[in-house]
């Protein structure tokens, strides 16, 4: 099951909110070098084409340019100050988009079965099936289907959404939060929810029959929760991956794990995995830890420039009406954990299209050699090595620790140690509304 959304053809003469429309992403291709580089008049004032080949593996620094007219999202990319309370600063673009090549690298090297991390938590077996969770982490599934033959030579699991939000499960099985995600002890301090919080006695058998019903090939003719555990999905003796954009908690993935298994118990496993390093500070108080940044499309105002639009069960009611197939019944009957289509032509600002424009353009520039990865946790370090010191011509420096009193050492404009130091002091690109 490639999509658990698919375009209805039933009346295809007709134009209406019940089309989906997802942005297209590029098909992928192969990396073209060039083993000589001929100057070319620069498009913006850094451009790396003003150089010649001699001149990039000289100071490889000015490989490292990305055109920022053409990533106005992608420029936005904020973290927390270094002191709790800071307010948000952009990031320099070069850097972040490094950062988001390496997270999709990574995740890909876990969905693929090729984790090279020493040091991981759990052995997470190769994916047959991916689920990304709406909304966030549908971008994560555009770059991950963009760049997968980059990283790996494995096939590309199928993959399908749905949208579990902790803060909708935590309300739908009478869990006491407060509006701030928050929970009180019983001496009356509050702490952040976890999975341990979640009452998973009062989640129904109706639910998790809801959930495995979009799993199943073809859709339902009943909604009959007992016939329809007892019907096959496709996915017995398979490995599921739940893949979520950033962990605060870790509770949104373990309710997803938990109804997960639930739904599909002949599954040989379900497991999770989080595409972004939020990174932390701890609260003065050493109460919460504090995400330092989330993803640029993250936006917690607006359901916009993910590609889908929130729960919305009357949405799949009403258009199982228009369309009555078994495909749109499992819907209507699967609708607590389904976005609701949006029409992307009318989304303001064209948020989700920009999104998607501008990672098949990372793409393109990273084929370039323009975007430098940061170094993979779980990614073939040694196949990372040979990009940079074979592909790229840099070598790489060990680090040394400044002794007491004296200055951190210069390395040469030629290492890997320098273009690091070099791209994460860029200046970022200016505020500008988008």
């Amino acid at each position: 099951m490639e999509k658990l959304i698919d375009q209805q053809q039933e009346n295809p003469s007709e134009q209406s909110k019940w089309d989906i429309q997802e942005p297209e992403l590029p098909a992928e291709s192969e990396s073209q070098k060039k083993s000589e580089r001929i100057p070319k008049e620069p498009e913006f004032p850094d451009d790396p084409d003003q150089y010649t080949e001699e001149e990039l593996k000289a100071d490889p620094s000015k490989r490292f340019h990305v055109n920022p007219a053409d990533f106005p999202f992608f420029s936005q990319q904020a973290e927390k100050g270094p002191r709790w309370g800071d307010p948000s600063e952009t990031l320099p673009l070069d850097y972040t988009l490094g950062r988001f090549v390496q997270s999709t690298a990574d995740t890909i090297a876990v969905l693929a079965g090729e984790d090279c991390d020493e040091f991981k938590d759990e052995d997470i077996p190769a994916a047959d099936h991916i689920v990304y969770l709406d909304k966030s982490a549908r971008p994560v599934c555009w770059l991950v289907n963009t760049f997968w033959k980059d990283f790996t030579d494995k096939p590309r699991p199928k993959h399908s959404f749905l949208a579990i939000d902790r803060r909708e499960w935590f309300a739908r099985t009478n869990t006491p939060i407060e509006a701030n995600e928050y929970i009180r002890n019983e001496d009356g301090s509050a702490r952040l929810a976890r999975f341990s919080d979640f009452r998973t006695e009062n989640v129904t058998d109706e639910d998790i029959a809801r959930i495995r019903s979009l799993f199943i090939p073809g859709g339902i003719e009943t909604e009959d929760p007992a016939e329809i555990m007892q019907t096959p999905t496709g996915l017995e003796g398979k490995n599921i991956t739940i893949v979520d954009e950033v962990s605060r908690s870790g509770s949104t993935l373990a309710i997803s794990k938990y109804l997960l298994s639930r739904a599909i118990p002949e599954a040989a496993s379900v497991n999770g995995y989080t595409f972004w390093d939020a990174g932390a500070q701890i609260s003065s108080d050493g109460s919460e830890r504090q995400m330092r940044g989330v993803p640029v499309w993250y936006d917690p105002k607006t359901h916009y420039g993910r590609g889908i639009g929130d729960v919305n069960e009357s949405f799949f009611a009403e258009r199982h009406e228009h369309f009555n197939t078994p495909k749109t019944r499992a819907q209507k009957f699967g609708a607590i954990v389904l976005g609701q289509f949006i029409d992307l032509g009318e989304e303001p600002g064209n948020r989700s299209r920009e999104l998607a424009r501008e990672i098949r353009t990372m793409h393109k520039e990273w084929e370039e050699d323009h975007i430098l990865m940061r170094m993979p946790m779980h990614y073939d370090q040694e196949k990372w090595r040979k990009h940079i010191t074979d592909d790229l011509h840099m070598p790489i420096l060990r680090q040394e620790r400044p002794a007491p009193g004296r200055m951190a050492p210069k390395y040469p404009k030629n290492s890997l140690n320098y273009v690091r130091e070099e791209i994460a002091s860029r200046e970022p690109v200016p505020p500008h509304s988008f």
